[in-house]
């Protein structure tokens, strides 16, 4: 960040040359431990199977595919912006103490 000399220069930068972070990693791969993350990007699919995600071209596909798998009366969570987003289940917190 300290190298860029103004906030849309980090945008651009993300977006020409993406790299995944240790921290984001490793919340990706507890969220893999328990779901499935079906990703909809202008990533290179290879890349998307590359980290353990499926890739989809439209949100469509994607919750078709999930119902296809797990039902039409299956949860489906949605995270349209969900590289900045940390979701939590609710009560989660009272068993975890």
């Amino acid at each position: 960040m300290t190298t860029a000399s103004e906030p849309h220069e980090l945008i651009h930068r993300i977006q020409k040359d993406f790299r995944l972070g240790g921290h984001k990693a490793a919340a990706i791969a507890m969220v893999l431990e328990n779901a499935d993350i079906y990703l909809v990007s202008d990533l290179e699919p290879d890349f998307v199977r590359s980290l353990f995600m499926t890739p989809f071209p439209t949100v469509e596909e994607a919750y078709q595919a999930a119902q296809a798998k797990l039902g039409k009366n299956a949860t489906v969570l949605a995270m349209p912006y969900g590289g900045s987003t940390l979701p939590t289940v609710q009560g989660a917190e009272e068993t975890d103490q």
